[in-house]
């Protein structure tokens, strides 16, 4: 399991979030964990679609905020960081709204 924390402004928030990313590129496990709760909840399974080895992942969340799904699309870069896109549904008027982000890997001082 790998984590990596970031700061970032989902759609469909009003405010931006300390987000921790806790990714088992085997296993096809995600959770995602916010700092401060949203919609009276601060960790969320993503149901994984698809990963390319270690370095890409494809994954969705639902219910961040409350009624929001969201698409994220994951690459790692050069730094050993994620860099990326979170895409939710459009919304009523047909828009699609995003939110780009990049998430430092958490490592461990021993």
């Amino acid at each position: 399991m790998e984590i990596f924390n970031g700061r970032i402004h989902l759609p469909g928030s009003d405010h931006p979030a300390d987000v921790t990313l806790e990714i088992d590129w085997i296993g096809k496990v995600v959770f995602i964990k916010f700092t401060r709760p949203e919609g009276g909840f601060s960790q969320w399974p993503g149901l994984m679609v698809q990963t390319i080895g270690v370095e890409e992942a494809v994954f969705r969340t639902r219910g961040i905020p409350p009624r929001f799904t969201h698409w994220w699309h994951l690459a790692r870069n050069s730094d050993d960081a994620l860099w990326g896109l979170v895409i939710a549904a459009p919304d009523v008027h047909g828009d699609w709204q995003t939110c780009p982000l990049v998430l430092k890997k958490f490592i461990r001082e021993v």
